[in-house]
């Protein structure tokens, strides 16, 4: 995985970096100035030689070598010293134009340095050459030079040190308020969202707070709309549930009592209404327990999770009538200190939900102390189209919910044919 450099690193590199090259690039540039000032002065000294030697020496000895104050002068090429003629090979054909030539190497101090001009006095054209070597040349210079070199030197590092710090002071003064934004959003919650938004010392970063908060109030306005919602809703469709449940119960006595039996139709009628208003009050049990704000606070006692399973079983038989399902039950005597209704909704909606989408196979439940494994495996994946309207997979969500509110430890996967779902009941 390739490693992230954070915003604000990758700011400071890249200004820290722009700063670096403007340093080294004004410090190039003087040096260049610092040594074109050095040629216009050997260039103004070379005129001042060939004006003097004009005024002193007459137009005969043009033709000569003539060496004066340290330079060589004449009007023929090959009058000119070896080493100068061997350095630039042919005469200089612009007039007054300074020519230079060192055989060193980058960063490397030359043993001799050519000069070569060429001058128009009188009509008549004279080339002047000078050759510096380390043996005659100036001390002063020498040490002025290498003295103006290292100022050079000196002011670059330092130019580029304060360019460094006031980058760091800079980032360090933006930074700090970026930081306090980032951990105050990630600390925002339901119980301090009403409390007003602090100063970031920067308008851009009260803003972009004040719409952090906004996004963050609107999603919590939304979630407890919701929660009183699935609240309110769950507990007014107890009582028409309960309705419907004592009806159902009420009609089968009063048809045991009186020995009739309804017809195949009637009976459906009432099997189906029986199995929805089943259906009803589990998922709205579930609903309920969903909502509540404290379920850590549940009350809980021994609990027998083989026979609880074994009775969960027995009340969701119905939901496997004309079915060709198996169900293979292995569980032991293990008895736990369980919330028994929360236990109960879980499992009941495990259970329900194998029962619900299985139309041909097998449902194996295996329950070894606290854990339980339920495995359904079908035969034949044809959906007779009754999945939908029994709410295929809330069962299951609804389960994953709750087993995270009560940190049961919860597992689901799919397998060829149907699932297999794994829960450790621990309190």
């Amino acid at each position: 995985m390739k490693r992230q450099i954070s915003l604000r690193w990758f700011i400071a590199l890249a200004v820290l970096a722009l700063g670096i090259v403007l340093v080294i690039g004004y410090s190039v540039l003087t040096a260049q100035y610092f040594m074109r000032g050095m040629d216009n002065i050997i260039a103004a000294n070379m005129e001042a030689a060939v004006n003097s030697f004009v005024e002193s020496t007459p137009s005969a000895d043009y033709s000569e070598s003539n060496s004066f104050d340290g330079y060589t002068i004449s009007n023929r090429w090959d009058q000119l010293p070896d080493a100068v003629r061997d350095s630039f090979g042919e005469p200089p054909t612009r007039v007054g134009f300074l020519q230079k030539h060192d055989a060193s190497g980058f960063m490397q101090r030359p043993d001799a340095i050519h000069f070569l001009m060429r001058f128009r006095v009188n009509g008549d054209e004279l080339l002047i050459s000078r050759t510096f070597t380390r043996e005659n040349a100036s001390r002063l210079v020498g040490r002025n030079i290498a003295r103006n070199m290292k100022a050079l030197l000196m002011i670059s590092a330092a130019s580029a040190l304060a360019f460094a710090v006031i980058i760091w002071l800079l980032m360090k003064r933006v930074s700090r308020p970026a930081a306090e934004l980032g951990s105050w959003a990630q600390a925002l919650d339901a119980h301090n969202i009403t409390k007003p938004v602090p100063d970031f010392a920067y308008p851009e970063l009260n803003r972009l707070a004040q719409l952090i908060k906004n996004s963050v109030s609107s999603v919590q306005q939304s979630v407890e709309r919701e929660h009183r919602f699935l609240r309110h809703a769950s507990h007014e469709l107890r009582t028409p549930i309960s309705v419907i449940r004592s009806n159902v119960e009420l009609i089968r006595k009063l048809q045991l009592d009186h020995k009739h039996l309804p017809d195949k139709s009637q009976q459906k009628a009432y099997d189906r209404i029986d199995r929805a208003s089943q259906t009803m009050q589990h998922l709205t049990e579930t609903l309920l327990w969903l909502s509540r704000d404290e379920l850590e606070t549940l009350p809980t006692q021994m609990v027998s999770i083989g026979d609880l399973i074994k009775q969960l079983v027995d009340d969701n038989r119905y939901l496997l009538a004309d079915k060709h399902v198996e169900v293979e039950l292995q569980t032991d005597q293990s008895i736990a200190e369980l919330p028994d209704t929360a236990a109960r909704i879980v499992l009941g909606n495990l259970i329900r939900n194998a029962f619900q989408h299985t139309w041909e196979g097998q449902v194996k439940i295996t329950q070894r102390r606290s854990e339980v494994r339920i495995e359904n495996r079908q035969a034949d994946t044809h959906d007779n189209g009754n999945g939908e309207a029994t709410g295929f997979g809330l069962g299951l969500q609804l389960t994953a919910q709750l087993s995270e509110r009560l940190m049961w430890p919860y597992r689901n996967q799919p397998v060829g044919g149907g699932r297999v779902v794994e829960i450790t009941l621990a309190n």
